[in-house]
């Protein structure tokens, strides 16, 4: 095995000395082109030697403006602007500079004012542009208390740091790696001439992740990304390739550039980088366009198809941007299909836009066709943002006649609204223009070839479907339900004789049974009529009744929201059908029914069509309003519908500021395509779903969240039970891998297998969790004890990640029903019953107790090895969760405790201290096991209760917790007046004040002087501690030093007293 040395060696080796790719090479679709090495610099290993380096070449490059070195000034006028760069999103726009140039203003000292260019990005891996690679620069300290640091690998581009790598040994996870960026992130470190780093990369043999530089509160290990090679999406682990693709010039140098993603959402700002596939997709598009012919007439370029929920907002604005920018191009325009969509597509375009800044951007949309016509016609090339719709009332006009310019047109979800003559012509009204799709469900439909998506756009040109998304973890699988509220029995003893009495009245009843014993259970789906379903109250009912009482398996115990869609058959509104749900849930609320009240709201748009339902459909919806209201406290009418839509939309999302958001949100077809909320885990289905629609509207469900608690998109149909699961099966297939468009039913739903598209049965996810528990049983000696190498506490520490998850995802599983609406044992998770899961995993209640013990040891031990506090570690006790947890005995021990203290009965108070050691430790909540214990440790020292307290014995403890928290609060008093003792401050700071400034400070963070606080307390401690610090080390300490270990004092006694979960609150 490689030491990290060698393996730092052999990565600077290959940046450095690599062949360059040949004319051949470049023919090559798949191949990423090298034009250039990096050169490495083995002199370069202090900061300040990286600020020589950085100047030199600034000199080198400004040289027409300059005609001397700059002075030691006129320097640090430079350095200033570099070490101003104090986040992410600001150093990205820094790097971006204006129109694709950075610079920085110097005032010369012979009184001259000039700008000095940092960046080009024309010069992307050609012209002058430098390439360097260094290797172990010493980083000293940036925070008072924390280490110095020593990078692995940086890489320069004209001599500001722009990558960073972090390398591991083979044995080691490149986990550490991440944690590792996150330390620095959290120390500071990418501060000074580092605070342009864009990317970080994490590094071992064998597996390699990027993600952006983010700021310390938003560091998320879930977006470091791996990258793929382009011709297959295949996952690049090894070093030597992801060296060869992502590191090559100029690769890395578009990704830290032009594949970056400045997303200035408001209090949001944030630095982003693409993902593999959005930039080869981008690629692709920008290589058809500038390949295209527009003098040739209409060229239909092809199509995108990104899975829903991949990103394609960003993939589609980075093409547009970057298209905007080719000298070919004259306008770029954007298409979308709704309106409300094109309000939100400006605003994250806007946000997206590098050179955009309060009012003004880029970016424009059209408030009306007139604005449309003109905005076509103007010479700059700004990005317009419309509909399908207003373009095409735009080229229907007689007089329309398109601008005699270079147009290309980005059309997002390509599945919607372009079909038809209606888009023909709008194709046909541009003569000089090109067309891109981008979608989630491309139409393949061969019976309808006109309006496919390759008819409309040309032939595919990137692909990352589904299958490919969920593989990569970038989107959910599904868990999917299929009911019917018609039991099986009612079915076939009642229902169906009725049907076939009617339907053929001359057969006699025992043919009627014959015929009936002989139906498969997709015949007897063909013979329920729609008209059972639809508007039946009856049905209505039972669904409500099924939401009701599964909502806290189904919702994670409330953790998410779901959205409740029917439709009607025959032509007919199926508005009402959405009333008759709303009233229902609303009655189930009255009654609490199954112990659960929600909060719902419904939407759909009022009629205006002068039909004879238009009053009943205005009237359900004023009255669905009405209750809204009610229920948040707004004053929405039938007259700011669309303001009431984006409030229920905000609501769904959970984004309410004071967190009253909506639980449940019935719809026809609203927010079935579009919508994105990670929020959102449930999709409850009275209708029929298919092909394109289906996926859109199950894809609502499984955006990235939680990876412990949303672990699949959920989905529960409820009707047509069969005929539903072939039409999921055929849609999943397809979409999953078009070449599946052609085959049949069986096939398309063999193709699935394997795929981890669907979530296995309740049985089968059982089966996987109690093999888990048999490798941790075998590896921990019967959960007794943590296994003794690191290499085996590493593998343990995964095994229990992974089984609480499968616990967590286990508890999302209502229980069966039968035809008598009873519960099927072992079924599924009964939130009434938890220890039955225990049992299930085949685990008794003590070993259950000892597997939480032996888990909070592990968090402990993590903790201590990443220096990070314990409530940091990522490791549940699901198990143990829903078990109610018996403080009544917890109670009983403490008062005998402090009877047999009073009576001094040693062996007595040893039995009994160990009993409330052993209950503590098989407890989740680690600070309160630790308080536990810390009021156990003080009754037995007789610091509690205090002795003027009043008490008599033998004493009667009515609640423990009320014990536990005096001796915390009292604990936590004496701990800060020994501290201001000791270090001399009783007379600078009171105790309410120290506790107020350390009330919201965050472990190992540097926020205790936010506004000057500390600064004044170690200012005024200085002026008398020599006479008033108990502490004589600490009087005899120079006015610096006392400053200094003040300081870090205060520190330490925040960071203890957060780690150990102690409450700052009196």
């Amino acid at each position: 095995m490689k030491s990290e040395a060698q393996f730092e060696a052999e990565l600077i080796e290959k940046l450095s000395n690599s062949p360059l790719s040949t004319e051949e090479d470049r023919k090559r679709p798949s191949h990423i082109y090298r034009s250039r090495n990096w050169t490495y610099e083995p002199q370069i290993k202090t900061t300040e030697q990286l600020w020589q380096n950085f100047k030199e070449i600034l000199e080198s490059h400004n040289q027409q403006t300059l005609d001397r070195p700059l002075s030691y000034t006129e320097f640090a006028q430079v350095k200033r602007e570099i070490e101003s760069l104090t986040t992410p999103f600001k150093a990205g726009q820094f790097l971006y500079g204006m129109n694709g140039v950075s610079q920085v203003e110097v005032d010369l000292d012979d009184g001259r004012h000039v700008y000095l260019t940092v960046f080009d990005q024309s010069q992307v891996g050609a012209g002058s542009t430098v390439y360097q690679v260094v290797n172990q620069v010493e980083r000293p300290a940036v925070i008072s208390g924390k280490p110095s640091r020593r990078f692995d690998v940086t890489l320069l581009i004209n001599g500001l740091p722009i990558i960073q790598i972090e390398l591991k040994r083979s044995d080691v996870t490149v986990e550490r790696a991440l944690n590792q960026m996150q330390q620095y992130t959290e120390e500071n470190q990418y501060s000074g001439i580092f605070s342009t780093v864009q990317i970080l990369v994490a590094m071992s043999e064998y597996n390699t992740r990027y993600m952006a530089r983010t700021t310390p509160g938003n560091f998320n290990k879930d977006f470091a990304f791996h990258w793929q090679f382009f011709d297959n999406n295949n996952v690049v682990r090894r070093w030597n390739e992801f060296t060869d693709t992502f590191l090559s010039i100029p690769m890395a140098h578009n990704m830290a550039t032009n594949y970056m993603i400045l997303d200035g959402t408001v209090n949001k700002e944030t630095l982003k980088v693409m993902r593999p596939y959005q930039v080869a997709a981008t690629q692709r598009v920008l290589d058809a366009i500038k390949g295209n012919d527009f003098s040739g007439g209409l060229g239909k370029l092809g199509y995108v198809w990104h899975t829903t929920g991949s990103g394609k907002t960003i993939t589609s604005f980075k093409t547009a941007w970057l298209a905007s920018k080719l000298p070919t191009v004259d306008k770029v325009v954007f298409l979308v299909d709704r309106k409300a969509l094109t309000s939100q597509t400006r605003d994250n375009y806007r946000a997206y836009d590098p050179e955009g800044s309060g009012d003004t951007s880029s970016i424009e949309d059209t408030a009306s066709t007139n604005e449309l016509s003109r905005k076509l016609k103007a010479k700059d090339s700004n990005i317009i943002v419309t509909s399908v719709q207003k373009l095409e009332r735009l080229a229907s006009r007689k007089n329309f006649k398109a601008p005699d310019r270079n147009f290309v047109f980005i059309v997002d979800e390509a599945h919607r609204s372009t079909g038809g003559q209606a888009f023909e012509r709008i194709q046909k009204a541009f003569k000089k223009s090109a067309w891109i799709g981008y979608t989630g469900t491309p139409i393949f439909d061969d019976t309808k070839e006109k309006d496919s998506t390759p008819q409309v756009f040309g032939n595919n040109l990137h692909t990352y479907t589904i299958r490919e998304a969920i593989a990569d973890k970038n989107v959910l699988g599904f868990k999917v339900d299929f009911m019917t509220t018609l039991a099986s029995d009612a079915v076939k003893t009642k229902y169906l004789p009725e049907f076939f009495r009617s339907q053929h009245p001359n057969w006699s009843e025992e043919k009627i049974q014959d015929k009936i014993d002989n139906l498969t259970d997709e015949d007897m789906d063909d013979m329920v009529a729609p008209s059972f379903y639809d508007e039946n109250p009856r049905h209505v009912e039972a669904v409500v009744d099924n939401i009701y009482k599964n909502w806290k398996n189904r919702s994670a115990d409330g953790r998410y929201n779901a959205i409740l869609t029917t439709h009607v058959g025959g032509g007919r509104a199926s508005t009402p059908m959405a009333m008759m749900y709303f009233r229902e849930c609303m009655k189930a609320n009255e009654k609490k029914l199954h112990g659960t009240n929600l909060k719902v709201a419904v939407t759909f748009s009022p009629d205006n069509t002068n039909s004879d339902g238009m009053c009943e459909t205005n009237k359900g919806l004023h009255e669905a309003i009405e209750a809204y209201n009610k229920q948040f406290g707004t004053t929405f009418g039938l007259d700011t519908v669309q303001e009431y839509n984006e409030d229920v939309s905000m609501r769904l999302r959970q984004l309410d500021p004071d967190g009253n958001n909506l639980d449940l949100v019935i719809v026809v077809d609203r927010l079935l395509t579009g919508f994105d909320a990670p929020c959102l885990n449930t999709l409850y289905v009275d209708r029929t779903l298919k092909g394109p629609g289906l996926v859109q509207a199950y894809s609502r469900t499984n955006r990235i969240s939680s990876r412990s608690y949303k672990q699949f998109g959920q989905v529960v149909n409820f009707r047509w039970p069969k005929q539903n699961e072939k039409l999921m099966n055929d849609a999943l297939a397809v979409y999953s891998d078009k070449k599946n468009a052609g085959k049949t039913s069986g096939e398309q739903q063999r193709a699935l297998v394997g795929w981890d598209i669907l979530a296995g049965s309740f049985e089968e996810e059982l089966a996987k969790a109690k093999e888990m528990v048999q490798e941790i049983r075998e590896k921990t000696d019967d959960f007794t004890q943590i296994p003794a190498s690191e290499q085996e506490q590493n593998n343990i520490y995964q095994v229990m990640q992974q089984f609480n998850r499968k616990v967590a995802l286990l508890k999302q599983y209502p229980m069966a029903m039968n035809d008598a609406k009873e519960p099927i044992p072992d079924s599924g998770y009964d939130y009434n019953d938890p220890e039955k899961l225990v049992i299930m995993l085949g685990m008794e209640s003590g070993e259950n107790q000892m597997l939480t013990m032996l888990t909070n040891e592990m968090k402990s031990m993590m903790a201590k090895k990443q220096h990070i506090p314990v409530t940091d570690i990522d490791l549940m006790v699901e198990l143990r969760k829903d078990v109610v947890v018996n403080y009544d005995y917890l109670t009983k021990l403490l008062e005998d405790l402090m009877n047999q203290v009073h009576d001094e009965k040693e062996e007595e108070i040893e039995k009994t201290r160990e009993e409330i050691i052993k209950f503590a430790n098989t407890l989740e909540d680690i600070p309160q096991a630790k308080q536990i214990i810390a009021a156990a440790k003080a009754i037995i020292r007789k610091e509690y209760p205090p002795r003027n307290s009043g008490m008599t014995y033998p004493y009667q403890l009515t609640n423990s917790l009320d014990v536990v928290s005096d001796v915390n609060r009292i604990t936590v008093r004496k701990r800060v007046l020994d501290f201001r003792n000791k270090w001399g401050i009783t007379d600078v700071v009171s105790y309410q004040e120290l506790m107020d400034l350390m009330k919201h400070h965050g472990y190992e963070k540097q926020d205790l002087d936010m506004a000057g606080q500390l600064t004044n307390i170690l200012k005024e401690g200085a002026q008398n501690y020599q006479v008033m610090a108990e502490d004589p080390a600490i009087r005899s300490l120079s006015r610096l030093k006392y400053r200094n270990g003040l300081r870090a004092a205060v520190y330490a006694l925040a960071d203890s007293l957060t780690e150990e979960g102690r409450s700052l609150e009196e």
